[in-house]
């Protein structure tokens, strides 16, 4: 996994994605990382056409989809 914190991969074959986060991550950032793989997902074949941004993965859709995630996960106590 690299230095990666974790990452989403998606199986177009079966149209079912895998959210993989590192083992050694505390909890605080485990679940952070969990939520935004989670917004990977949900925006997996989501482009934002007018978004300029260098970064094709973090479009402005995403950041909504990742703020609703956070958003509702502060909701529940873990």
């Amino acid at each position: 996994m690299g230095s990666d914190l974790g990452y989403f991969t998606m199986d177009d074959d079966l149209e079912r994605g895998t959210i993989s986060v590192r083992s050694d991550l505390d909890h605080y950032v485990l679940l952070d990382t969990l939520c935004e793989e989670w917004s990977h997902g949900r925006v997996v074949y989501l482009n934002d056409e007018e978004d300029n941004s260098d970064d094709p993965y973090h479009h402005a859709t995403f950041w909504a989809e990742y703020g609703r995630i956070q958003h509702a996960s502060r909701s529940v106590e873990w």
